[in-house]
């Protein structure tokens, strides 16, 4: 047998150090000893936010739950905006358990004796249908429904662009810390949604004028007013240090402006020809 000729391999680039790995470096200290993050008084940072939220709150800014609630909205108009809050729902009640996890008291000595802990898990078990109410995404297909709107067409609706940018800005913030997910699903999403009033609104609208009776509707009328409550409690509890009320407070203007926004992009529906030819228009 013939010998093989010799493979020219050239020396494996990884072994060699390149140039600048040469040179030697050293870890420097980053520690800003002189930088301090003051905290607001606990009611004081409060009452910023809510100020914040008083000028920006989308329920104040949204023209369609009243005209639904009149009944001047169309019949379109309504099934639109129940195809809307499906999403909302089925995109929002996966975050909790991350509340959950991320509970500063989850290690308490048993769950009772928690607060955030046991808020968060109790709410869970609510939005599920194990607690009091059932399924929170059930009800809410039932919702639709109730309106004469398949399935399929349910599962085929695109949301707007502003409803997923308005839920997953919560979203975000549900992921980064506890803190943050308080301030913009507790206090920004649930509480500003309980003391608007709007659920009650819609129910109410949805039987006088179109005949229809939505428990989701009745659930969230109660339910979300009593989560909000609990929010304001636990936001007075995490909000002590700079740090935090600097992260909490992007966290909620966030929300509330992406949510805004997205009330705006619902009033443009009421633009558009035979919008307002409700019921109680006719």
């Amino acid at each position: 047998m013939g010998t093989s000729a010799p493979v020219d391999t050239p020396a494996p680039k990884l072994l060699q150090s390149p140039p600048f790995m040469s040179q030697t470096g050293a870890f420097k200290d980053v520690i800003k000893r002189d930088r301090q993050e003051v905290a607001l008084p606990v009611d004081e940072f409060l009452g910023q936010l809510d100020r914040f939220i008083a000028e920006h709150n989308p329920y104040d800014k949204n023209k369609v739950i009243p005209a639904i609630g009149s009944g001047q909205a169309s019949f379109d108009i309504v099934k639109r905006y129940a195809l809307e809050l499906y999403y909302l729902g089925l995109w929002m009640t996966p975050e909790f358990p991350l509340l959950i996890a991320n509970a500063p008291d989850m290690y308490a000595f048993t769950l009772d004796d928690s607060e955030h802990y046991a808020h968060w898990a109790q709410n869970f078990a609510d939005e599920a249908g194990y607690l009091r109410d059932p399924n929170h995404v059930l009800m809410k297909v039932e919702y639709t429904r109730a309106l004469g709107i398949p399935d399929d067409e349910l599962r085929a609706y695109q949301p707007m662009p502003e409803t997923i940018g308005s839920v997953f800005t919560m979203c975000y913030y549900v992921r980064r810390s506890y803190e943050e997910g308080l301030a913009a699903f507790g206090y920004a999403r649930e509480r500003v949604a309980g003391m608007s009033g709007y659920a009650k609104t819609l129910y109410e609208g949805l039987y006088k004028h179109y005949g229809v009776r939505v428990k989701d509707l009745e659930v969230h009328a109660y339910a979300e007013q009593e989560h909000g409550d609990k929010a304001l409690e636990l936001m007075q509890r995490v909000c002590l240090s700079g740090y935090t009320q600097r992260r909490v407070r992007q966290a909620i203007e966030h929300t509330i402006l992406t949510n805004e926004w997205r009330a705006w992009a619902l009033n443009r529906w009421l633009d558009e020809p035979g919008a307002l030819d409700g019921p109680a228009r006719r």
